[in-house]
């Protein structure tokens, strides 16, 4: 059975597991390296720490009760900009990927973002050569609205991501 809820502080543990294997999974798909995640000290803590914050929330996707997908969503602080908010950090594990938990999340965070009366519009990135994903936010409303050239670095090769959004 696939549930969808925020992660607490007792999911910090499987959160944490999921992120370094996204990581290593599809190192091109985050802006964070392994190498510099496992160089955080006290990562549970700061998991917990977020999962308190009303900035930003962590959502997880549970298919039979273990955490295989997980996204953020951080609302932006400045009065000017307090109207958006950004989803980032999406990832669903290979043994999870055609089951619908991808769709499952992000339509989450989409209807807990409409509720939000601050909330009118979403942001998020996506590498281009991420197709999948890609598709799905298109599937889910999400237009491009532009292209980051060279926005990531590992080695000698480079990424540009999309620029998408979605007005509430």
């Amino acid at each position: 059975m696939l549930e969808i809820r925020k992660l607490v502080e007792d999911d910090a543990h499987a959160y944490w597991a999921l992120r370094k294997e996204a990581l290593q999974e599809v190192p091109e798909a985050f802006a964070m390296s392994y190498e510099e995640a496992v160089a955080i000290e006290n990562p549970i803590d700061l998991v917990r720490e977020v999962t308190r914050s009303s900035a930003e929330q962590f959502y997880g996707a549970f298919l039979d009760g273990e955490l295989v997908g997980a996204a953020t969503l951080q609302k932006e602080k400045m009065i000017k900009m307090s109207h958006r908010a950004q989803i980032g950090a999406v990832y669903v594990s290979g043994k999870a990927r055609g089951t619908g938990a991808g769709v499952a999340l992000i339509q989450k965070i989409i209807d807990d973002s409409k509720e939000d009366p601050d909330i009118e519009k979403l942001n998020l990135s996506v590498v281009t050569t991420n197709e999948p994903a890609f598709s799905l936010y298109k599937k889910l409303g999400f237009e491009v609205v532009g292209i980051e050239k060279k926005s990531m670095k590992k080695g000698q090769e480079y990424y540009d991501e999309y620029l998408m959004t979605l007005l509430l």
